[in-house]
C-alpha cells in the first residue's frame, strides 16, 4: 500500500471514530438540552451539529461522487451565520442533521483516490490541495465534536457514561489489549 492509500484508509477510519464519539455524546443528550449553552456566547449541541452539517455539505457535497475540477468548498447556498443561531430542533431532527452532514463528508472521502490528494479545490476562493482540505476539516470537525462531548459531559455530570477508558481502568484496558495481540 502506498502512502496516499494508507493516508486515505487511516483518515476514513479515524473520522468514522470521531463521528462515533459524537454519537456517544448525542445518545446522552436529553430533548430539553438541545439548545442549552454553558455560558453566554457559547454553542449549544443544536448549533454545533447544524454548523458541522452545514460545513460538511458545503465543503464536500461536490465531491460525493469523486474529485471534480473547479470544486468550490463554500457553496453559494450556505448560510453559515444562520448555523450559529439557536433554532427549535428536536433531538430527532438534530440526529438527522448529524447523519446527513456526516454522510456527505464520508461519501466524499470514500470516493477520493490517491491521485486526488494532490489535486486542487478552493474554499472561499483560496486554493488547497485535496489533502490540505481534508486535514483542515479533520481538525475542524474533531474540535467541534470534542466541544459537543464536553458540553454533554458537563450537562450529565456524575451521570455521564464515559466514551473512552474509564478512570482507574487503564491497567485493565492495557492488559486486555496486550492479550488480544498475544503479548504478555
Amino acid at each position: 500500500m502506498d502512502l496516499a492509500e494508507l493516508y486515505l484508509s487511516d483518515v476514513r477510519g479515524r473520522m468514522r471514530g470521531v463521528k462515533a464519539l459524537g454519537e456517544g455524546a448525542l445518545a446522552q443528550l436529553r430533548e430539553d438540552e438541545v439548545g442549552v449553552v454553558l455560558s453566554p456566547g457559547g454553542n449549544s449541541a443544536g448549533v454545533l451539529v447544524r454548523h458541522l452539517a452545514g460545513n460538511m455539505r458545503s465543503r464536500w457535497g461536490g465531491l460525493r461522487s469523486g474529485y471534480a475540477a473547479g470544486m468550490e468548498g463554500e457553496t453559494g447556498s450556505r448560510d453559515r451565520d444562520a448555523e450559529f443561531e439557536e433554532s427549535e430542533l428536536s433531538l430527532t431532527e438534530l440526529r438527522a442533521e448529524w447523519e446527513d452532514g456526516w454522510a456527505v463528508f464520508l461519501d466524499a472521502l470514500d470516493h477520493l483516490g490517491p491521485a486526488d490528494l494532490t489535486r486542487t479545490l478552493t474554499i472561499r476562493g483560496e486554493a488547497h490541495t485535496v489533502l490540505a482540505a481534508i486535514q483542515r476539516q479533520v481538525a475542524h470537525y474533531s474540535g467541534h465534536v470534542y466541544q459537543l462531548v464536553f458540553l454533554v459531559k458537563t450537562l450529565r455530570g456524575e451521570g455521564w457514561e464515559t466514551l473512552s477508558i474509564p478512570r482507574g481502568g487503564s491497567a485493565s484496558f492495557n492488559a486486555g489489549m496486550r492479550g488480544r495481540h498475544g503479548l504478555s
